[in-house]
């Protein structure tokens, strides 16, 4: 019984044995492919970079001028109306004057009246110590001679009398008569030599003075009038209002006919032709701004594209903000810039030309070092660089990293030093890529791509023949 199964056994391995002839040999199991990590590169060029402060502020008008009137009264005629272009110098209004005309016929009468008046106060000056005067003074002097003849030949009366009254030859009453007339004789003569001061001396200096009086207030009513005359003819002049500046009418407060208001300018000129806009920086940028700097300004109601300003003030004052007061200037000759269009004004802290910049994200700081991927045949490579500009959108590489060199500016966030890579674009030639394989632009997540192996020799030729 056993040798049976024994037999059977045999058999059956026999006819397994004679089944399998001819089939191939199952073959080994092939080795992983090694994969390749999906990056994007840029070719680096030389370039320029720039770090900006923005701020934002308000076009104004360069200049405005209130157009005023020192006349009050009716307006005449009024040239210009709100959107108006005028030049400086040209007429904008013009006041009635007929009033101020009639005085200044009146001032001009009554000036013909005051001149001959001068006239006849510089001829009584003239004659002030005439013919007149001087037959007053001789016959003061004559006066004065005869009185004085008198009171001498008195005088010799009375001395030879009193010697006789003293020698008892004339009698009292006598004495009396005699010395009553020497007294009459001495007071005559006084009052002679006073007639003779006045007239002579006191009366010329009196008269003098009072003709000099009478011509120099005939001189100053003249100057008077004629003060009131060159008054009255300003207001004439000042009656026509020109144009202080060139520009464009954009306040009207003036209607011909009508009495002028003074509570608000007749009319409000603005020039156009350059406009300004205020900012308020902060102490960092402060120090690098100077009048007659160069600035980008952008109006996005216009275009995206800057239009070039002028620095021309810069207050060195901070203001109660603790910020400081620039102003920059933009031709606008054009006319395209609007007072109150908000603006964008750059200001350039630090910048550089001929350089090499890469997007910030490029840039990896771990481990306090700072570097960069590059793609070198196939090959990841960790690149150790120095950097300057920041403008934390860009940054400058000051050394490590030369022209030419395809740096990885996607998928850089998980590789390693060797890895192998596999570009799936390049931004400096912008090659499409297939969709499948395509980096997401949203993310850093990295794609892989698979690199087969070479075949063995072998083992192929083996797979052939069978």
């Amino acid at each position: 019984m056993k040798k049976n199964y024994t037999a059977l056994l045999l058999a059956l391995t026999l006819t397994m044995s004679i089944m399998g002839c001819g089939k191939k040999t199952v073959p080994e199991m092939p080795e992983p492919e090694q994969t390749a990590r999906a990056i994007e590169v840029m070719t680096l060029s030389n370039t320029s970079i720039a770090s900006e402060y923005t701020y934002s502020g308000k076009v104004a008008p360069n200049q405005e001028a209130n157009v005023l009137s020192t006349v009050g009264g009716k307006v005449s005629q009024a040239n210009y109306d709100i959107g108006q272009n005028v030049s400086k110098g040209a007429v904008m209004f013009r006041m009635d004057t007929a009033d101020v005309e009639n005085q200044i016929n009146v001032l001009r009468a009554s000036l013909t009246a005051v001149e001959a008046g001068i006239t006849s106060a510089k001829t009584n000056l003239e004659l002030v110590n005439g013919a007149t005067m001087q037959s007053q003074i001789e016959s003061a002097k004559t006066a004065l001679e005869n009185a004085k003849l008198n009171l001498d030949n008195v005088t010799t009366n009375y001395e030879n009398n009193k010697v006789l009254f003293e020698a008892g030859i004339l009698s009292e009453t006598e004495m009396n008569q005699i010395q009553l007339s020497y007294d009459s004789a001495e007071v005559a003569y006084n009052q002679a030599e006073q007639n003779y001061d006045l007239v002579a001396n006191q009366m010329p200096a009196e008269n003098q003075r009072k003709a000099e009086d009478a011509y120099n207030s005939a001189v100053a009513q003249k100057a008077s009038i004629e003060a009131q005359i060159k008054s009255a003819q300003k207001t004439i002049s000042d009656a026509t209002v020109t144009a202080p500046i060139s520009g464009v009418i954009t306040t009207k407060n003036i209607v011909s006919g009508t009495v002028l208001s003074q509570a608000s300018p007749a009319y409000v000129i603005t020039d156009m032709s350059k406009v300004k806009i205020d900012v308020a920086v902060t102490q960092q940028v402060i120090n690098t701004l100077s009048v007659g700097q160069q600035v980008d300004v952008v109006l996005s109601a216009i275009s995206q594209e800057p239009f070039k300003a002028t620095i021309t003030t810069i207050n060195p004052v901070a203001n109660v903000q603790g910020t400081y007061d620039v102003q920059v200037e933009l031709n606008n000759s054009d006319g395209v810039l609007k007072v109150g269009m908000l603006a964008e004004v750059s200001f350039t802290k630090e910048s550089a030309e001929n350089t090499i910049v890469l997007p910030r994200s490029c840039v990896i700081e771990k481990d306090n070092e700072i570097y960069v991927y590059i793609e070198e045949n196939g090959k990841a490579k960790k690149v150790l660089v120095t950097t300057g500009i920041d403008t934390g959108e860009n940054i400058q590489i000051t050394s490590g990293l030369e022209e030419g060199m395809n740096v990885v500016t996607r998928g850089q966030t998980y590789l390693n030093d060797g890895d192998a890579v596999q570009i799936a674009f390049d931004d400096s030639t912008e090659d499409n890529i297939d969709t499948d394989n395509a980096i997401d632009s949203t993310t850093d997540t990295e794609q892989q791509y698979t690199i087969p192996q070479k075949e063995n020799s072998a083992e192929s030729a083996s797979q052939k023949e069978e």
